[in-house]
């Protein structure tokens, strides 16, 4: 478990821009000279207009996207002087597959469901991955879809057929099977009934209270309250003419 207020996600002066190839190269800027520490124990909220590059900065930290600039450091197991730390902004692709494999969980918005893999099993991958052995892994996911209620008809079932709000819960389990020191939550409770989204609301919480370090999307402005720390304001850059 993580020390509360040490910190496990330091940005320093990123900035990111996308270029248009099909209209001349133009430059369009997303954000630019942020910095952001989160320490565990807190559940960081992302907040700012659309537009202003909030899941765009998501995918930086995760690696997904580059950055023109700066630096994405992401606490990461121990090295020889205490903490290890990864920079998501120039590691190589396997030390940031190692950071996603057991410090760094990502809840999107949608569900990348495999053909043919069961429910159970989607969401049990996680700790298989890890080396957990398939009967524990199995227990815990069928725990977390029983919470999400997620009928246990559907289990053996692939999701790809599944509700919008079935698959958002699907994603939500396999974001929580394992107890990740790192958590990006990318608007979870947007397909959710109010009964669901107190559920998850819940979880968000207790991995608060756990030592995790959160950092959220939440257009929902009473999830917004319940789970978040603080704000993080990102204000949208001015567009080239």
């Amino acid at each position: 478990m993580n020390a509360q207020n040490e910190p496990m996600i330091i940005v320093e002066q990123i900035s990111k821009q996308f270029t248009l190839l099909n209209q001349g190269t133009q430059q369009i800027p997303v954000f630019e000279n942020l910095d952001l520490t989160v320490n565990a124990g807190e559940c960081v909220v992302l907040h700012g207009p659309s537009g202003a590059g909030k899941s765009t900065l998501m995918r930086a930290l995760y690696g997904n996207y580059l950055v023109g600039k700066g630096s994405i450091k992401v606490r990461h197991g121990e090295g020889q002087n205490g903490a290890g730390w990864v920079d998501m902004s120039r590691a190589h692709p396997q030390h940031i597959l190692a950071v996603r494999k057991s410090t760094m969980g990502y809840v999107s918005q949608f569900l990348r469901a495999i053909p043919r893999v069961s429910t159970l099993n989607i969401v049990a991958e996680p700790m298989l991955i890890l080396g957990e052995d398939e009967a524990t892994a199995h227990h815990k996911a069928a725990e977390l879809l029983t919470r999400l209620h997620v009928p246990e008809r559907l289990w053996t079932l692939a999701p790809a057929t599944f509700s919008g709000g079935e698959q958002q819960r699907v994603n939500i389990a396999r974001g929580f099977c394992v107890d990740f020191p790192i958590l990006l939550l990318d608007e979870p409770t947007a397909s959710l009934d109010s009964k669901n989204r107190e559920t998850v609301t819940a979880m968000i919480m207790e991995a608060t209270q756990r030592g995790a370090a959160i950092i959220g999307i939440f257009h929902d402005k009473d999830v917004r309250a319940k789970v978040g720390t603080r704000l993080f304001d990102i204000k949208p850059q001015e567009k080239a003419a």
